[in-house]
C-alpha cells in the first residue's frame, strides 16, 4: 500500500473533528486564531461527534500523484497587484530541459518565483504583498498560471488566488526557506515525503486549539467563587470540599435547604451557656470561656477596624485600582519578540515610559476616541505626527503585542491580589456566631457595652458587604472607614474575668460541652450553606465547565499521531531513500554524511546527519558551514525529486545562497541532469551561475531556455524579456547574436547614413571582441584555474597545450580587428578611419567561430 492510501485509511479512523482538519489541510486552507478558537469552542461543546466532510482519497493528499503524467508549466502571466511588477507580461518557459530566469538584484524576479511558489504548495508558504509604496488603493492581486498535464495535452490554467490546484501541487518548488524545511530548529535534518508533512500540520493545529482550551482553563479558575466558610469538621464543611461537576440541583436543594430545627439554636447557646455556670465549682470554666469568647471577639473587631480603617481603604483602593488598569492594558495587547527592530533597548523601562507617555497623549488629546496605537488609514505617529507606513504600523502592533504579554502577567497578578483580599473579606460578611454568643453572654452583665458591640459589628458586616460591592464594581463609590470600634474595652473586660477565674476552684462538663457545641456548629454550618445556595450554584455551574474543557483539551493529545508518523516514516523512508540522499550530498560534496533514524517528536521521524566514522557526536550547525547546511537543504531537495516518478516541473529560486563557486558548479551539473527528464525552471541573480548552468547543460546535452526579467528604464520592475542580457550570454549565445545582428545589418544598411553605418559596426565590433575575451576566460582558462579558489586544475593544463601558434595568430588577428573598428579611442583623424565592409565582417564572424569550435575540441 502507498504512503498516501495507508495514510488516508489511518485518516478514517481519527476523530471526526481531526478528520475535517485534514481534510482542510490537504485543500491548504489556513487555520488563524479566529478558526482555531472555534474549534476549541466546539469541542468544549461537544458538536465535533462526526465528521462534516467527505472522507480523504490517496489523491488528496499533498505531494500524492494524481495522474502518471507529469505537470509542465507553460506560461506565467496577467500579474496584478504583485509587489510592485510591471502590468501585461508574460514569463513563458520551456516545455523541456532548463528554463534560466536571469533578474539583476530588485529586478522582480522573485515576484514572480513567489506566485509559482502558492500555486505548488510548497514546503513554507510565503505572503505575496502589492506595491508596499503605492500612494493609492493597492490593485486587487490575481495571476494566471497556464500549464499542462503530459506533454500531449491542451493547456490549462489556475488563477491566482483561489483554491489550489491538485495538479501544480505536483510541481515541486525549492528556496533558501524551503531549504530551511529540511533542518529543524535544532539544526536536525530530516527527509520526509511531502505527504507526511500533512502530520505535522495537524498536529500543529492539535497544538494550537490545546493552548486556547488552556487559556479557557485559566479564565474559568480566575472567576471562582468565594465559597462560604463553614464550621470545620461538621456535615456542611465536607459537603462544600466535595463540590463537583456532576452535582444535581436536587443534591444542591436538599442541602442548602433551611433547617427545621433553626430555632434551636439560641436554646443550644443558652445551654452551653448554662452549662458553663449550672454548677458554682464550675465558675472557673465558665468565666474563663467567656473571657475566652470576649477575647476572641475583641481580636475579630480589632481585625476588622484594621481591615477597614483609612490605612486599610488605601491599601485595598490601590489593589483595585491597579488591577483594572493593568486587565485594561492587557485586553489591547499582544506579545511580539523587537530583536529585529532598528534600534535597541525596546522593553526596557526607559522605553516603558516613553510607550506610556505617548499612548496617554494619543488618547488624552491627539485621538481620545481610539485606543493607542492608531495604526488604520489616517494613523500618525504621536512623535514626529507623520502619517504611519505598512512597516510603521506593523512595528506599533508588534509592539502593542509586546506591552499586552508583559502586563497579562502584572494583570493577573493584581486581579489574583484583589481577588485574595477580596476572599479574605468574605469572613466578615457576616458576624461569626461565637463572637455573637460571646456579645449576648456579656448583655448579662454589662447591657450597655453588648448593645454598643452588637450595633458596631452590625455596622461592620454591612460595612464589609458595601466594600466587596465596590471590589467586584456592582459599586463604584468608595465605602467610608470604620472607626476604631470596642474591641479594646472587650479585651480589659476580657482580662478581668480571667482574673476572677484564677481564684475559683473549677471542674468541666467537657463531654456535655463538647456535645452541645458540635450541634451548635452543624446548625451553624446549616444556616450558612441556605445563605450561600447561589454561590454554590455557580461553583458547581463553573466546575462542569471545567470538566468539558478538561475532556476537550484530552483530545487534542498527539500522541497517537506522533506514533503513526514514526511508524509511516519507518516504514517508507527506506534505506533506498537513505541512501539516495546520501547519493545527492556526495554530489554536493558533502562526504561522509547519513541520516539516522532518532525517533519521532510531534509526529515528526527526524532523522539527525551523522558523520560516518566520527569518533563523537555533535550538533550538526557545528560542523557544517552556511554554505553546506544549504548543499544539506538541497540534498534533501534533490531527493525528493529522485522520487517523483510523475517527473512532473522542479521551479528553484535562488538555489546558491551562500554556496562556494565549486559547489555551485556540482549544483549546476545536478540541475542539468536532472533536466535532462523533466521540466528544470531556476531563477536567479548570479551570472556566475547562469554561466555554470550553461556549461554543465551543455557537457549534458540538455536544452537551455533563456529568459530574462529586467527593469524598465522608468525603474518599474518586472519586464519579461526572452533572451538574457548581453553580460549573461554565454560564447555560444554571443556568436549567434552576432550572426543575427550582422544579418540586420546586411537588410538595413542600403538606407542608412555612413554615420549610423559607422555606429552600428563598431557596436557589432566591440560585442565580437567581448566574445573573443569570453572564449579565452570561459572556454580555455576556467577549465584550468579555479577562480574562486585560485588553484590550478592540474589535469586540465594539457588544454593549454592544445592551442597552436595558428590558433594564436587568428586571436590577435581578428581581435586586432575590432579593436579598431570597435569605438575604444578617437579614431586618428590623418588615418581617415573607414568602418569595415560586410564581407570583412562576415570574415571575421567566420574566423572566430572556427576557433570556438577548435578550443571545444581541445577540451573534449
Amino acid at each position: 500500500m502507498s504512503l498516501e492510501a495507508e495514510l488516508a485509511s489511518w485518516a478514517a479512523t481519527r476523530p471526526g473533528w481531526q478528520q475535517d482538519v485534514l481534510a482542510l489541510l490537504c485543500r491548504q486552507e489556513p487555520f488563524d486564531d479566529a478558526t482555531i478558537a472555534v474549534l476549541a469552542d466546539r469541542l468544549i461543546a461537544n458538536e465535533h461527534p462526526e465528521a462534516e466532510i467527505a472522507g480523504l482519497a490517496a489523491g488528496d493528499i499533498p505531494g500524492s500523484p494524481i495522474t502518471s503524467a507529469g505537470v509542465q508549466l507553460v506560461a506565467l502571466n496577467g500579474l496584478t497587484g504583485v509587489n510592485a511588477l510591471a502590468p501585461d507580461q508574460t514569463l513563458t518557459f520551456g516545455p523541456s530541459g532548463l528554463t534560466v530566469v536571469y533578474g539583476d538584484n530588485a529586478s522582480g524576479k522573485s515576484g514572480y518565483a513567489r506566485v509559482l511558489k502558492s500555486a505548488a504548495g510548497a514546503r513554507v508558504r510565503d505572503d505575496i504583498l502589492t506595491d508596499v509604496f503605492a500612494s493609492t488603493e493597492p490593485l486587487e492581486q490575481h495571476a494566471l498560471v497556464v500549464y499542462k498535464i503530459g506533454a500531449d495535452t491542451g493547456d490549462q490554467e489556475w488563477k491566482w488566488p483561489g483554491a489550489p490546484s491538485t495538479e501544480l501541487r505536483q510541481v515541486r518548488f525549492f528556496d533558501e526557506a524551503c531549504g530551511d524545511a529540511y533542518l529543524s530548529a535544532d539544526s536536525e535534518v530530516t527527509y520526509r515525503p511531502s505527504a507526511l508533512v500533512l502530520l505535522d500540520q495537524l498536529i500543529a493545529v492539535c497544538d494550537a486549539v490545546r493552548a486556547v482550551l488552556e487559556q479557557r482553563l485559566r479564565e474559568t479558575d480566575s472567576v471562582r467563587q468565594a465559597l462560604p466558610s463553614v464550621p470545620n469538621g461538621t456535615h456542611a464543611a465536607r459537603f462544600v470540599a466535595g463540590l463537583k461537576a456532576n452535582m444535581s440541583a436536587d443534591d444542591i436543594d436538599a442541602r442548602c435547604q433551611a433547617p427545621a430545627d433553626a430555632a434551636e439554636l439560641g436554646e443550644l447557646l443558652s445551654e452551653e451557656a448554662r452549662l458553663k455556670t449550672s454548677d458554682p465549682t464550675k465558675e472557673q470554666a465558665r468565666l474563663a470561656a467567656m473571657a475566652d469568647g470576649l477575647d476572641a471577639a475583641a481580636k475579630y473587631m480589632d481585625r476588622l477596624a484594621t481591615t477597614f480603617s483609612t490605612e486599610g481603604m488605601g491599601r485595598l483602593a490601590k489593589l483595585r485600582t491597579r488591577a483594572a488598569e493593568l486587565r485594561a492594558a492587557a485586553t489591547v495587547a499582544s506579545s511580539q519578540d523587537f530583536n529585529a527592530e532598528p534600534l535597541s533597548g525596546v522593553g526596557g523601562a526607559t522605553w516603558r515610559a516613553l510607550w506610556e507617555a505617548a499612548r496617554a497623549f494619543s488618547e488624552t488629546e491627539a485621538f481620545n476616541d481610539h485606543l493607542f496605537p492608531v495604526t488604520a488609514a489616517g494613523g500618525r505617529c504621536v512623535l514626529c505626527q507623520q502619517e504611519l507606513s505598512a512597516d510603521a504600523a506593523g512595528r506599533l502592533e508588534r509592539f502593542r503585542g509586546f506591552m499586552s504579554d508583559t502586563t497579562e502577567r502584572d494583570a493577573a497578578q493584581a486581579e489574583h491580589a484583589l481577588a485574595s483580599s477580596r476572599e479574605s473579606l468574605a469572613a466578615f460578611s457576616q458576624t461569626p456566631p461565637a463572637v455573637v454568643a460571646a456579645v449576648a453572654k456579656l448583655g448579662t452583665a454589662d447591657a450597655a457595652l453588648a448593645e454598643s458591640a452588637d450595633a458596631w459589628t452590625t455596622d461592620a458586616s454591612k460595612r464589609c458587604a458595601a466594600v466587596m460591592a465596590w471590589l467586584d464594581g456592582t459599586e463604584d463609590e468608595q465605602p467610608a472607614a470604620l472607626d476604631a470600634g470596642p474591641g479594646k474595652t472587650l479585651a480589659r473586660r476580657s482580662q478581668m474575668l480571667k482574673d476572677r477565674a484564677t481564684t475559683i476552684d473549677a471542674s468541666s462538663f467537657a463531654k456535655d460541652l463538647e456535645s452541645t457545641g458540635t450541634r451548635i456548629a452543624e446548625l451553624q454550618g446549616k444556616i450558612t450553606l441556605c445563605a450561600s445556595k447561589d454561590a454554590i450554584i455557580q461553583e458547581v455551574a463553573r466546575l462542569l465547565i471545567r470538566t468539558r474543557i478538561e475532556a476537550a483539551k484530552r483530545m487534542t493529545d498527539t500522541g497517537t499521531i506522533t506514533r503513526k508518523s514514526s511508524e509511516l516514516a519507518r516504514e517508507h523512508v527506506t534505506r533506498q531513500v537513505r541512501d539516495q540522499f546520501t547519493r545527492e550530498s556526495e554530489r554536493l560534496r558533502l562526504r561522509r554524511i547519513t541520516l539516522d533514524d532518532i525517533g519521532g517528536v510531534k509526529g515528526q521521524l527526524l532523522h539527525r546527519p551523522a558523520l560516518l566514522g566520527a569518533a563523537t557526536r555533535a550538533p550538526i550547525k557545528k560542523i557544517l558551514s552556511e554554505g553546506e547546511q544549504t548543499a544539506l537543504g538541497l540534498s534533501g531537495f534533490f531527493t525528493e525529486v529522485a522520487f517523483d516518478d510523475t517527473q512532473s516541473a522542479v521551479v528553484l529560486d535562488d538555489p546558491v545562497t551562500s554556496l562556494d563557486h565549486e559547489r555551485r558548479k556540482y549544483v549546476a551539473r545536478r540541475l542539468a541532469e536532472v533536466a535532462g527528464d523533466r521540466q528544470v525552471v531556476v531563477f536567479t541573480h548570479d551570472l556566475t551561475f547562469v554561466g555554470e548552468l550553461a556549461k554543465a547543460a551543455d557537457l549534458a546535452g540538455t536544452k537551455v531556455t533563456e529568459r530574462t526579467i529586467e527593469r524598465r528604464p522608468d525603474g518599474i520592475p518586472g519586464v519579461c524579456v526572452d533572451i538574457h542580457p548581453w553580460k549573461a550570454r554565454d560564447v555560444a549565445a554571443r556568436l549567434n547574436h552576432c550572426e543575427t545582428e550582422l544579418a540586420r545589418i546586411k537588410r538595413g544598411c542600403a538606407t542608412w547614413s555612413s554615420e549610423d553605418y559607422e555606429r552600428v559596426s563598431a557596436d557589432w565590433a566591440g560585442k565580437l571582441s567581448e566574445t573573443l575575451e569570453r572564449i579565452i576566460s570561459l572556454e580555455i582558462v576556467s577549465y584550468v584555474v579555479d577562480r574562486a579558489r585560485g588553484e590550478v586544475r592540474p589535469k586540465m593544463v594539457r588544454l593549454l597545450a592544445r592551442v597552436t601558434e595558428e590558433d594564436d595568430r587568428e586571436y590577435q588577428d581578428v581581435y586586432g580587428q575590432c579593436s579598431q573598428w570597435a569605438r575604444r579611442h578617437d579614431k586618428n583623424p590623418e588615418v581617415n578611419y573607414v568602418p569595415p565592409a560586410l564581407e570583412e565582417m562576415q570574415t571575421a564572424l567566420a574566423r572566430v567561430q572556427g576557433l570556438f569550435d577548435r578550443v571545444k575540441k581541445y577540451r573534449k
